[in-house]
């Protein structure tokens, strides 16, 4: 049982900053990079011994990438940055398919295509890492690869008959798949608000919504107030397929908070109500009927059917304990209401009791309700990586400083001259920027509620930008 101020210091943005530079990405940046290839190893030991197989995965290379890029953004640290960067430079030449577009699924140790089905989440997260990338060096070749992903699933996984996307494609881009899921709608919510927000680009905002409108419309379970599509599927004529464990139908709970949290920071972006209703209905959902109050978890899978207990002998995986935290400082911001800080606090004394590795550091990927570890505490395999724990100690700083405590945020920006740049991975129009240097100088040519900075003429300049709401 969580004592009544037990994990105070939680509830400190400067915490998970210093969590971020201190205690993960040392790790990460001692035992992750393959020098030999350029890139990084798929797969770490506990103790963050490379181990086989030696394949690669595109999107993994783009979520250390995200990190690297990250870590720069907090730190203003030279051998991140220069980490991201090499590793852009060799996802742009290996992964994106030169003939027909798109990423590949996975590629050999040495670079070769293996993989050439564009499934929704390689590609999803492929942009994921070279969006945050862009945001911090305004490289233009990572961005146009981005947008360019982008436009093949607006426009070749699109289903003209019946609407929707269709979550594979062959190599040649013709339909794979002809299933609809959560990774080819609203798990887009990953990518596309972090795009919009260093772009300001209106035809993501559009797609954005589209993507939403559709989830709400097709997804949104309305008698239940559950998000499907995940890991079941619909067909193209919308018809889902149940997910059924030990004789029940289930709900995959990380959809939901995926969904929520995509939809919150969308009302954030254009506005509109119906975002908002959608995003609170699904995280009050899960926080009444997915989160273990007694010990701080949050369950992966629930029935469908009232009162949707929580199954037996399931796991508590570490993306969906962080997806938990996200979404109660997201609820507070547009509620206020104290309750959604105290189970923040409780989610995240869960987490570093015992997804925090405190003997060889890092993050574990599973554990049990009561905490126990599940497999070996690998550090990285298929699909764990770096980003989630990193994203998690990168959004509490700003969202904990900037929405709770009311502190600004200190970030830093590699970029060229002369151009405007966004600089605000915080969905909030509200925020806002309070100063600007540039090589340790004061500069005053910024936008601060546009959230924009006008840059002089120059290479590699040092941009500090603080924000404050």
């Amino acid at each position: 049982m969580v004592q009544k101020n037990e994990g105070m210091q939680f509830m400190d943005g400067d915490f998970w900053r210093d969590q971020v530079l201190n205690d993960l990405m040392p790790y990460w940046f001692n035992n992750v990079r393959d020098e030999e290839h350029g890139t990084f190893y798929l797969n770490l030991s506990r103790q963050w011994k490379p181990t086989p197989p030696w394949d690669n995965i595109p999107a993994m290379i783009s979520r250390q990438i995200f990190s690297f890029s990250t870590a720069y953004m907090l730190s203003g640290e030279e051998k991140y940055i220069e980490t991201a960067r090499k590793a852009a430079a060799y996802l742009l030449e290996h992964g994106w398919d030169k003939k027909y577009g798109g990423w590949f699924g996975s590629i050999s140790q040495t670079g070769e295509p293996k993989d050439t089905v564009k499934a929704a989440p390689a590609q999803l997260y492929s942009n994921v890492g070279l969006t945050q990338y862009y945001m911090v060096t305004g490289d233009e070749q990572a961005l146009s690869h981005v947008l360019k992903s982008v436009e093949i699933h607006k426009t070749k996984a699109h289903d003209k008959e019946f609407d929707g996307y269709y979550v594979s494609l062959n190599r040649d881009l013709s339909v794979h798949n002809f299933t609809k899921t959560k990774h080819s709608l609203y798990g887009q919510g990953s990518l596309l608000p972090n795009l919009f927000l260093t772009t300001r680009n209106a035809d993501v905002l559009r797609f954005s919504e589209h993507l939403a409108d559709l989830s709400i419309d097709r997804m949104l379970e309305p008698d239940t107030g559950w998000m499907l599509g995940y890991p079941t599927a619909f067909d193209a004529e919308w018809n889902y397929t149940p997910n059924i464990v030990d004789g029940k139908e289930a709900i995959y709970l990380g959809a939901s908070s995926t969904a929520a949290l995509f939809f919150l920071r969308l009302y954030h972006a254009n506005g509109k109500d119906k975002y908002l209703k959608a995003g609170k209905l699904l995280g009050d959902n899960l926080c009444k009927y997915g989160w273990d109050a007694e010990r701080g978890g949050w369950h992966t899978l629930a029935e469908k059917s009232l009162p949707h207990h929580p199954f037996p002998d399931q796991k508590v995986w570490w993306w969906i304990q962080i997806y938990g935290a996200f979404l109660q400082l997201q609820l507070y911001r547009v509620t206020r209401e104290e309750k959604y800080l105290d189970r923040f606090r409780k989610t995240e004394l869960f987490y570093d009791r015992y997804f925090m590795d405190h003997e060889y550091g890092g993050v574990f990927l599973g554990v049990t309700p009561e905490g126990s570890l599940v497999g070996e505490g690998q550090k990285a395999e298929a699909w764990q990586t770096s980003y989630h724990e990193i994203e998690h100690g990168f959004l509490n700083y700003l969202y904990l400083n900037l929405y709770v405590n009311k502190r600004p945020v200190v970030l830093h920006f590699k970029l060229d001259g002369p151009k405007k740049h966004f600089v605000s991975p915080v969905d909030d129009p509200l925020v806002r920027i309070s100063g600007v240097r540039i090589n340790g100088k004061p500069w005053t040519n910024f936008d601060a509620q546009e959230r924009s900075i006008t840059l002089p003429d120059g290479k590699d300049l040092k941009v500090e930008v603080t924000l404050v709401l």
